[in-house]
């Protein structure tokens, strides 16, 4: 009796290939761990002891960037790259005007447009002024995320013309020097999955106002909670929708400083951006982590310098988000040292320190 044989069949995915661009910023040396985030490190190693003050001090001098997020920042930018030496320095410039237009707890900025681009010229000038150092600097978080999908809200579309003004003027001017590589962010999985065409089209709009700025590409997770993995997956999402619209070799950069524990599923329920409860340090920055499954990806790195709080349940500048029964009770003003939280990044840290 002949036995029928089933029929198998293989199926072959082809992974898509990327041009081969020059090497980012991350993968040509160390990356500079700034004297400001050791000193709030070692607050908390003094309150520490035994297995968890030993593994503090392994936390100590992993790279952070430096964030320009008040007015005296630009003129701390030259001690960070006189320190700095040969090692890659990364900033973040975080002043635009109505800063955060959909929360309270980091809402400021500069008072209008002019002030705005005195303070990047400001910095621009630093960075001219050290043409050996090798500079990144990430353009305004949430700003991009914020002119896609929160346009209901008044404050945000009032400010979305002067946002890309902004935005187009950084670019333009850190973009024409060749010791800064700059990138653009782009909000996070979470938040922009399936508006993948929108951001590239108000990307394409803004890198058309900045003739004389290139980027390298775009930032993702800046204090947020997202798998690498998840985010990975956006970039090539992005990728794919600035191609269409002729923005082409496009690089990104995850900020791994919170997302040790996968915590996605209960993000998306209640979208709790502020401490977080049950997050971990993630990844160490190093450039690029991964070429062979991730070859979009230039670097890991500690964006959010964590352990400093997202935001409060109480003062001046509350935020109802941080009273939720997900965010760590107890927390500071954004930008302040949050040592409980320390506490919990550190004890949920994946990879272990």
């Amino acid at each position: 009796m002949k036995k029928n044989k089933k029929k198998t069949t293989t199926t072959t995915t082809t992974k898509k290939t990327y041009p081969t661009i020059t090497p980012s910023f991350f993968s040509t040396g160390n990356i500079y761990s700034n004297s400001q985030y050791q000193g709030e490190v070692q607050s908390s190693i003094n309150k520490l002891s035994g297995e968890l003050q030993q593994q503090a001090n392994r936390v100590k001098y992993t790279p952070t960037a430096v964030w320009l997020a008040w007015d005296g920042a630009p003129g701390e930018v030259p001690k960070h790259l006189g320190a700095a030496g040969g090692n890659t320095a990364v900033f973040m410039m975080y002043w635009i005007p109505t800063r955060d237009c959909n929360s309270n707890a980091s809402q400021g900025g500069a008072s209008d447009l002019n002030s705005y681009k005195n303070y990047v010229d400001s910095v621009y000038n630093s960075f001219r002024s050290y043409g050996n150092s090798k500079i990144v600097v990430v353009v305004e978080p949430d700003t991009l995320g914020n002119m896609v999908t929160s346009q209901g809200n008044e404050n945000c579309r009032r400010t979305a013309v002067i946002h890309k003004q902004a935005l187009a003027y950084a670019i333009n001017k850190f973009g024409s020097l060749n010791n800064v590589q700059v990138y653009l962010d782009a909000g996070h999985s979470q938040w922009l999955t399936g508006y993948e065409d929108e951001t590239a089209e108000i990307i394409k709009e803004i890198l058309d106002m900045a003739p004389q700025g290139k980027i390298r590409g775009f930032s993702t997770n800046v204090s947020n909670f997202q798998p690498v993995q998840r985010e990975y997956e956006y970039h090539t999402r992005l990728y794919d929708a600035l191609e269409k619209v002729g923005v082409k070799n496009m690089r990104f950069i995850v900020d791994t400083s919170r997302n040790g524990v996968d915590i996605s599923e209960e993000f998306a329920k209640t979208k709790t951006w502020c401490n977080f409860v049950g997050t971990g340090f993630g990844e160490r920055p190093k450039g690029n982590p991964d070429p062979v499954n991730m070859p979009l990806l230039d670097a890991y790195m500690w964006l959010k310098p964590p352990a400093e709080s997202d935001g409060s349940s109480t003062g001046a500048r509350a935020d109802p988000v941080c009273a939720r029964s997900d965010s760590l009770p107890g927390a500071p003003d954004a930008g302040q040292w949050f040592h409980e939280y320390f506490v919990q990044l550190l004890k949920n840290a994946n990879p272990k320190f």
